[in-house]
């Protein structure tokens, strides 16, 4: 009877021991979160003190340095040799070719014969013009000479008159006609291109021949805008071919209409006052211009370095 009663005080004993582990353990449980959470934080403001304690010689090295752009070297600029004078030679009739006496890289003379055509037809129209011009010229002179004695009337005398002058003028249209027979060279120079030959037919307005002046050389060269604040007309440089690696003096003489937009440039022609050795027309090169280098700012790369000290 006395067992029976003190069994449930036992099983109520059992569980209040259950609870209490269970308890214990959820405790445990939430200090060991805790305790690692501390630690993290402690971990992430270690880290912080650390970068603040850096040296300051680290912190300026971790700084990144802006690049200074490298820019072309001051006073140089490319440039073409090219004659000053240029010109296609055609023709301005349709004829067979008979002769072209100078060919691709021969030197001429100003005046000089450069193409001659069969004309023989024109010659042969004017002298029919010439015959015919003739014969109503003594028309009219005869008219003239009745019209003293009043054997012809007034308007024959001006019919034949303008007869006359008809015919003169025929004339004067075939002989210029006769005029483009031949071509002549308007300067001295040197032949570039044969573009046709003799014994072929030329149509009227047909290319010929390219030609260009010999000795009488320039210089183009391509310039940055922002150098218009220095350079004038007048200005000397040197000029170093690549060709060659020879140098040849020049001086500038005129400036391009406009300013490029997009690239900034402009053109710049100049003389060459003095040469040493073969220079032709299509020769590159550089242009190196003294003044230049007193007229170009300061390096930015050397202003940034006096700001840090």
């Amino acid at each position: 009877m006395n067992n029976d009663n003190e069994q449930p005080e036992v099983n109520e004993g059992g569980k209040r021991w259950v609870y209490v582990a269970v308890g214990l353990a959820i405790l445990a449980a939430v200090l060991f979160a805790v305790s690692q959470s501390g630690a993290l934080d402690r971990s992430v403001q270690w880290s912080d003190d650390r970068r603040v304690a850096a040296p300051a010689s680290e912190r300026v090295a971790a700084t990144p340095k802006p690049v200074a752009k490298q820019a072309d070297p001051a006073g140089e600029a490319r440039g073409i040799v090219k004659a000053k004078q240029e010109a296609t030679i055609a023709s301005r009739i349709t004829a067979r070719i008979t002769s072209m006496p100078y060919g691709e890289g021969k030197s001429f003379s100003k005046g000089a014969l450069l193409a001659s055509f069969d004309c023989s037809q024109t010659r042969a129209q004017l002298n029919a013009a010439n015959a015919a011009a003739a014969a109503l010229r003594k028309a009219y002179e005869t008219n003239a000479e009745l019209r003293q004695y009043e054997a012809v009337g007034k308007n024959e005398v001006a019919v034949s008159q303008a007869n006359l002058n008809k015919a003169v003028a025929e004339t004067a249209a075939v002989s210029a006609q006769l005029s483009d027979c031949a071509v002549y060279a308007p300067f001295a120079g040197t032949v570039v291109e044969e573009i046709a030959h003799a014994r072929e037919v030329a149509a009227s307005g047909q290319p010929l021949l390219k030609i260009q002046s010999g000795g009488n050389l320039e210089i183009e060269l391509i310039v940055p805008s922002r150098w218009l604040t220095w350079l004038k007309p007048g200005t000397p440089f040197r000029f170093t071919i690549d060709e060659t690696g020879q140098e040849a003096g020049g001086v500038v003489t005129r400036f391009g209409a406009a300013v490029d937009a997009v690239s900034k440039t402009i053109r710049v022609t100049a003389d060459i006052t003095e040469q040493s050795g073969l220079v032709l027309p299509g020769m590159s090169g550089s242009a190196r211009f003294p003044e230049a280098t007193a007229a170009a700012p300061a390096a930015p790369a050397k202003a940034a370095n006096d700001k840090q000290s």
